[in-house]
């Protein structure tokens, strides 16, 4: 339990980025975001070369970094390159939301899927899943009441989008759930328009 707390406690520190975007514009948000993707894009370098700093990141955060992470990249480089994509590929109102479903979607989905998950999908739970989605739609509410009001037609489509990316196995979900459901929210946003 100390571990998924940890874990998901470093999740929501990712809020500063759509809180940035939000209260901003594009250029400071790269701002915020630039120094800590280059400096985990630099971590990557080090630890694939320096077999004993890989070794001691994952003593000294054993409660953060997952085991299957010793060998890949970390989920933390995939949000971040994901959050900074986002800003780039979508417009304000969309790549806010998609941050958001990412970090809030994924604290739910793993809460849920671990402690109420019964129904196995991969290595993922129904409940989870469900979890996911759900939030999603309740960050959604919010958001209709902010100035990035989005149409209800593409809060659902990026919601749904969301928790079903992160049930396929492609790539790190960490950077597949903003980016896919900001395509599909991009794409239903014209459609709706």
């Amino acid at each position: 339990m100390a571990i998924l707390a940890w874990r998901k406690t470093w999740r929501l520190c990712g809020i500063i980025f759509p809180l940035a975007y939000y209260f901003s514009n594009k250029s400071t948000t790269f701002l915020v975001i630039l120094p800590f993707l280059s400096l985990f894009i630099l971590l990557e370098v080090l630890r694939f070369f320096i077999f004993r700093l890989n070794e001691r990141l994952f003593i000294l955060f054993r409660y953060i970094l997952k085991e299957k992470e010793k060998k890949s990249l970390l989920s933390t480089t995939w949000f971040l390159l994901s959050i900074f994509l986002s800003v780039i590929l979508f417009r304000k109102d969309i790549a806010i939301t998609a941050m958001l479903f990412l970090i809030f979607g994924d604290i739910a989905s793993s809460v849920i899927g671990i402690y109420f998950g019964r129904t196995k999908i991969r290595s993922y739970t129904l409940e989870g899943s469900l979890a996911f989605f759900v939030t999603c739609l309740i960050l959604g509410i919010i958001i209709k009441f902010t100035r990035t009001a989005l149409p209800w037609a593409v809060i659902v489509t990026g919601a749904l989008a969301a928790a079903i990316i992160e049930l396929i196995p492609v790539l790190d979900d960490n950077f597949t759930i903003a980016l896919f459901s900001g395509i599909m929210m991009s794409i239903v946003s014209k459609i709706v328009s």
